[in-house]
């Protein structure tokens, strides 16, 4: 349920879904796998050129449970754009 592109030396995850829940379980998890590839090819993430920016249909909406995930023991939480 998580789709990426490629572009030099960026990588672009995303992924839908109708919770935060879901949608914080499923990032994680392909983060998790991208991490496990690096590591077999020696290639370091580095957490503070890491972003997650959050499109939604109620960009105003406050929820619950924030989304963030998680990369080399970093937490990354959402900003409003990108850099």
């Amino acid at each position: 349920h998580t789709e990426h592109g490629l572009f030099a030396d960026d990588t672009a995850l995303w992924a839908s879904s109708n919770t935060i829940t879901n949608l914080k379980n499923r990032l994680q998890s392909s983060i998790n796998e991208f991490q496990n590839w690096c590591n077999a090819w020696k290639l370091t993430i580095q957490p503070s050129k890491t972003e997650l920016l959050h499109f939604s249909p109620h960009p105003r909406k406050k929820y619950k449970n924030e989304l963030e995930i998680e990369t080399e023991g970093v937490i990354i939480k959402p900003v409003f754009s990108s850099r």
